[in-house]
């Protein structure tokens, strides 16, 4: 393949985190509202436990509001606009093209894809699914001079599809065999070797 291009992502400040802590804010001055209530009319005089067992209920409703129990989800927070476009004498982003000539070095993390698991804290599988837009494009045109962009991917192996692309690039001294390895996610000795074999067929 001559060409492949990516889904370019403009990420934006993250709006929802400052909105959860409205809500938890707000949440919590409820509360308290309700607890000064119930606590100046005495409705639970004499009976702390049937105050706490009713706390712990709207504590429980209060989460469920804030998102507490529902699987998380990942939010776009940004826009697509463009094109990542790989070709082996150039890289486009939007309208920019970088000659692979003038470029030192190339970083690609793609890690994310389309429907990767989404994880709480702790780590423990949920229902939530990527959007895929977590991934990065690093070119360091030297002089300290980088140019980042974010992209979408569908799969995880989705580099595999532009495998004559990257090799050239490696060829190009932009990308060391161990980044090959790495963006087109071969796990197995077998098939670096193989990888091995069809840079050494194309030299």
């Amino acid at each position: 393949m001559d060409k492949y291009s990516f889904d370019r992502f403009i990420k934006q400040k993250n709006q929802n985190r400052l909105n959860k802590i409205l809500k938890l804010v707000v949440t919590f001055l409820i509360l308290s509202a309700i607890s000064y209530v119930f606590i100046e009319l005495e409705i639970f005089k004499g009976s702390n436990t049937a105050f706490y067992i009713f706390m712990i209920i709207l504590a429980t409703i209060a989460a469920y509001f804030n998102g507490y129990f529902k699987a998380p989800k990942e939010d776009l927070e940004g826009y697509f606009d463009g094109k990542i476009t790989f070709t082996k004498d150039s890289i486009s982003i939007g309208n920019d093209s970088y000659s692979i000539q003038d470029i030192e070095s190339i970083t690609i993390h793609n890690n994310d894809y389309v429907g990767k698991k989404l994880y709480e804290q702790h780590e423990f599988e949920t229902k939530g699914k990527s959007q895929g837009v977590d991934n990065q494009l690093i070119l360091d045109l030297g002089n300290r001079k980088f140019i980042e962009a974010e992209f979408k991917q569908y799969t995880l192996g989705e580099f595999e599809k532009m495998k004559k692309i990257l090799i050239s690039y490696h060829k190009a001294d932009k990308l060391t065999f161990d980044d090959l390895v790495y963006i087109m996610k071969l796990e197995y000795d077998i098939d670096k070797n193989e990888l091995k074999k069809q840079i050494n067929k194309r030299s």
